[in-house]
């Protein structure tokens, strides 16, 4: 058995990773625990066959290490800290802690995946995602490769709008709304709706529609996982925002924008600037992955002029690009399997255990 732990901290995107792990392990005939300490977050993204899934327990976090049974494996999303009697109980237990780091495309990354650690008497390894086979790579379930297969070069009339407080949204749509083309434009309710409201003074409510120009605004409810994937298979444009949903919109290989989780410092310029540092080694037309950096660097606050970004000619490179990157990602293989292929180093893991 596998547990999964999970410290909900941007609100959607850690919770929607860590399922997405537990459930891929699952369909690797896996048992697995997934201790989340936010599961009213939580619900809004998975689905009754999760619920039901009888190799995936979900849980809140142990009150007190009675609660607690530690498995043979150990998995600390994003470097979570347990408390101490849970560590205490995992250190006698012998288990294979593994600390599963956020995402990025900074070197770092491939110099620590795989590396040992020691903090709290507990001997664990880093593992990285990423986008190089330095690193894990990202979650890829066979199910997604099939639709992306199934969705391949169709064109719909569909942009999703996910994401945080963006003062810069309005030039994004301006720029959209140079299109040839009528497009409905799907917001999320939540934090990209309260966004959208106020940057452009409306009242848009869930399932109400606004129309203005070449595009027409609709509110939509959060939904899950499946859902959300479907949404971004059958959109022309995915602005997307945090960890899970930047991954899903590469994958996919449609037009991607992402509004990247803010830091102190503006860190978060740095983790985008090597994003695009690595799309130009892998990706052939290197003025397009300027052009997409460009672009994105202002919509998330960089100083930054695109007051001549020509989009009706960049529309073309940017699919081309999407498309490209999705191969190299794919062929990274599923951090899933990755994953897996580790712990059978360190250990003797077999399918379908209690313990």
């Amino acid at each position: 058995m596998i547990s999964v732990f999970c410290d909900v901290i941007d609100n959607y995107g850690d919770a929607g990773f860590c399922l997405r792990l537990c459930r891929d392990l699952c369909n690797k005939k896996y048992q697995v625990r997934f201790f989340c300490n936010n599961l009213n977050t939580l619900k809004q993204i998975y689905t009754k066959e999760d619920q039901s899934n009888p190799l995936l327990e979900i849980k809140t976090w142990p009150s007190n290490s009675e609660d607690f049974t530690p498995t043979k494996v150990i998995i600390q999303a994003f470097s979570v800290r347990l408390p101490s009697q849970l560590n205490q109980k995992i250190k006698e237990a012998n288990s294979l802690v593994i600390n599963l780091d956020y995402l990025t495309a900074e070197k770092f990354a491939e110099d620590c995946h795989k590396l040992s650690s020691f903090a709290d008497g507990i001997q664990s390894y880093f593992f990285f995602p990423g986008f190089t086979n330095k690193t894990g790579g990202l979650i890829i379930e066979n199910n997604l490769l099939r639709l992306i297969k199934e969705e391949k070069g169709k064109e719909t009339s569909k942009i999703s709008l996910f994401s945080y407080e963006n003062e810069r949204l309005p030039k994004i749509i301006s720029l959209l709304d140079k299109l040839d083309k009528e497009f409905d434009v799907q917001i999320f309710e939540g934090k990209t709706l309260d966004n959208f409201n106020k940057v452009f003074k409306h009242n848009l409510e869930v399932n109400k529609v606004l129309k203005n120009n070449k595009l027409t605004y609709k509110a939509i409810k959060m939904v899950n996982q499946d859902e959300y994937d479907s949404i971004l298979l059958n959109s022309d444009l995915n602005l997307v925002r945090g960890e899970d949903s930047i991954v899903r919109a590469m994958l996919i290989g449609k037009p991607f924008l992402w509004n990247i989780y803010p830091q102190k410092d503006n860190y978060h310029i740095t983790k985008i600037e090597a994003l695009f540092d690595l799309m130009k080694i892998y990706c052939t037309n290197k003025q397009a992955v300027e052009k997409l950096r460009s672009i994105t660097l202002f919509y998330n606050g960089a100083d930054i002029n695109i007051d001549q970004f020509d989009i009706c000619y960049f529309c073309k490179e940017w699919k081309d690009l999407s498309k490209e990157w999705s191969n190299h990602l794919i062929s990274l293989g599923s951090l899933t399997d990755n994953l897996i292929a580790f712990l059978k180093e360190k250990i003797n893991l077999t399918r379908e255990i209690s313990h």
